[in-house]
């Protein structure tokens, strides 16, 4: 979970920072079927805009090459992802039955993309025609078949997606998909594939079979989880079924060229199916040190890149620069990922005592950081300091208030809890390894966290900087002690939040996080007749979550910065859904202005 993703939503109170926002592309309504209600805030974009719609202001198709910035992901596979540079790019690529954009009012809506219309409902059937004439980027036909086979390679134990569990029973009822994701057994693969769920009716329609209705299904559907795949394909070049001169795509861009940790270009896919897109080359640079980044926008080499908060100060304060600064409010909050199956800082499995040890170990960890000196030292103020998980805006918010005095910054608890614990001034502890990306901002963020528990605690971290695509491995297999990871909206409602991600074996649980209260209070609200009734149960999750440090210390709730060059139009900045990275939810849009 790093910004796993990365976690796009529409969000109340957000939205009040200055923004870049242009006219989305497509559609339509959101989906009708209301057995679970998917809350939303009721947020406003500001109508001013910077960019312009696309026509007669576009510059001529030869000077439509953009070069743009992300880190380096760690798969280009939507359907073994769960980090947000993995998914931004896989956006560009791939695209759903339904998409998330911008309602033109500063919310979210759902809406077709690749389905013809929202899915026909009948019982727990729910029934999707997909548009005629589609069509994969090699010119082969994208029918029902490949969104079966990309559900089967979801559910599938051998793919081991992280985010299978969005399909599965705790969200969106797929029949079938729990079971294969667990199967152990080859001799019942073939059986359990069959059971599965779904099925192509014919080349244009698909049915789904859920275990009871759920609100949220085209939302679930927009997700990378859902997107289609080529059997044939992914049989024939396996894991490299991804590499340039393999990938099959249905986005609006395909892959011209891959280079390792150097970058990406993307071209117009010819048998892409929604808005032509204008630019006709999109070069991304993979760049994890935002200071880097921030001069290769001033010398001209990127039209859009991340920034670090202090540069984005600096930025603001340079007549050159201060009309090309972008913060984006982002649903998301950063905190310190925990290893519970760490004897000392965990103690998962271990007798009673172990474990009381190492809550209060955690609670002292978490007493001893100052967010406010964090944010307003590292990040210029730009972020806000949270004890929270549940982010600002959606439904079920708790906030600061239900928090600050139970694992908030205080020396004096903190120095208790941490004796309580068993190790007074730091005593009998050894140094916990704390991994994180190599940037200058997370060199400093580690920096300061490294000081105020030694200065407080006399607990000793040891930054361990590795690259991005690294970091995102590490957090996937659960080789980390200390992480600053997060979590970023993936739709909104507040069960994006906590399901899959606390309770016992969700598939982003990394941290091994395992709670009765916590799966007790999922339970609850998947039993729950009422939305009130749901909202409630999910809040006595957060707050078991929280008030245990279960997995995670809470740092801040996040907010982006970006340069964006004048030169570019057509981008969408809800912070809902593109606070991640803007463009991947809607490149199409995007314009090299005249």
């Amino acid at each position: 979970m790093n910004i796993r993703s990365r976690w796009f939503l529409l969000f109340a109170g957000l939205m009040s920072a200055t923004l870049v926002v242009a006219a989305a592309c497509g559609g339509g309504t959101s989906s009708g079927d209301k057995t679970k209600t998917a809350t939303s805030g009721g947020a406003k974009t500001p109508a001013a805009s910077t960019a312009t719609a696309a026509g007669g202001d576009q510059a001529p198709a030869d000077q439509q090459k953009i070069t743009i910035q992300l880190p380096e992901p760690q798969f280009f596979d939507p359907h073994r992802s769960n980090f947000e540079q993995d998914i931004g790019i896989e956006r560009m690529l791939f695209r759903g039955l339904y998409n998330l954009t911008d309602d033109g009012k500063g919310g979210v809506k759902v809406v077709p993309e690749m389905a013809a219309a929202e899915p026909t409902v009948a019982g727990n059937v729910y029934t999707v025609k997909l548009k005629t004439g589609l069509k994969w980027s090699d010119g082969q036909p994208l029918t029902a078949t490949d969104f079966v086979y990309g559900i089967q390679r979801e559910c599938d134990a051998a793919v081991a997606s992280p985010y299978q569990y969005v399909l599965g029973a705790d969200l969106g009822e797929l029949k079938g998909c729990d079971d294969l994701f667990k199967n152990e057994d080859p001799a019942k693969q073939a059986e359990l594939v069959a059971a599965l769920g779904i099925k192509a009716v014919d080349a244009t329609t698909l049915e789904v079979t859920l275990n009871k209705p759920v609100a949220t299904f085209t939302t679930i559907w927009s997700l990378w989880a859902t997107f289609p795949s080529r059997k044939d394909v992914i049989e024939k070049s396996g894991d490299k079924w991804t590499d340039p001169a393999n990938i099959v795509v249905n986005g609006p861009y395909t892959i011209k060229e891959l280079v390792a940790k150097d970058h990406v270009t993307l071209t117009p896919n010819p048998n892409w199916a929604g808005k032509k897109p204008a630019i006709q080359q999109i070069t991304i640079k993979f760049i994890d040190d935002l200071a880097a980044a921030f001069k290769a926008f001033q010398t001209g080499e990127l039209q859009q890149t991340e920034i670090q908060a202090t540069d984005s100060t600096v930025a603001k304060k340079d007549a050159a620069l201060k009309d090309q600064v972008l913060i984006v409010p982002s649903a998301r909050i950063t905190t310190i990922e925990v290893q519970m199956k760490d004897p000392i800082l965990g103690a998962n499995g271990g007798t009673p005592d172990a474990v009381k040890k190492a809550y209060n170990l955690r609670l002292a960890i978490s007493r001893a950081i100052d967010r406010q000196a964090l944010v307003d030292t590292v990040y210029d103020g730009v972020h806000a300091p949270a004890t929270y998980w549940v982010v600002k805006g959606l439904k079920g918010f708790l906030g600061n208030e239900a928090f600050d005095k139970l694992i908030g910054f205080d020396k004096a608890a903190a120095q208790k809890a941490l004796a309580d614990a068993g190790y007074p001034s730091g005593q009998g502890l050894p140094a916990f390894k704390f991994t994180t990306r190599d940037t200058p901002q997370r060199r400093n963020e580690a920096e300061f966290l490294q000081k105020q528990l030694k200065d407080t605690l006399g607990i000793n971290i040891e930054p361990e900087f590795v690259d991005s695509k690294t970091r995102s491995a590490r957090f996937n297999s659960g080789e980390f002690q200390l992480f600053p990871g997060g979590w970023q909206i993936d739709y909104p409602d507040v069960e994006n939040v906590l399901v899959g991600l606390f309770n016992t074996d969700g598939g982003n649980n990394k941290y091994n996080c395992t709670d009765p209260d916590v799966d007790a209070a999922l339970k609850e609200a998947s039993a729950a007749t009422s939305d009130d009734a749901r909202i409630k149960a999910y809040q006595k999750m957060e707050t078991a979550i929280v008030s245990k440090l279960c997995g995670i210390i809470p740092l801040y709730q996040d907010a982006k910065p970006y340069l964006l060059s004048k030169k570019i139009g057509g981008v969408l900045a809800n912070g809902a859904i593109d606070a991640g990275n803007p463009g991947n939810y809607c490149v199409e849009c995007w314009f090299v202005k005249k």
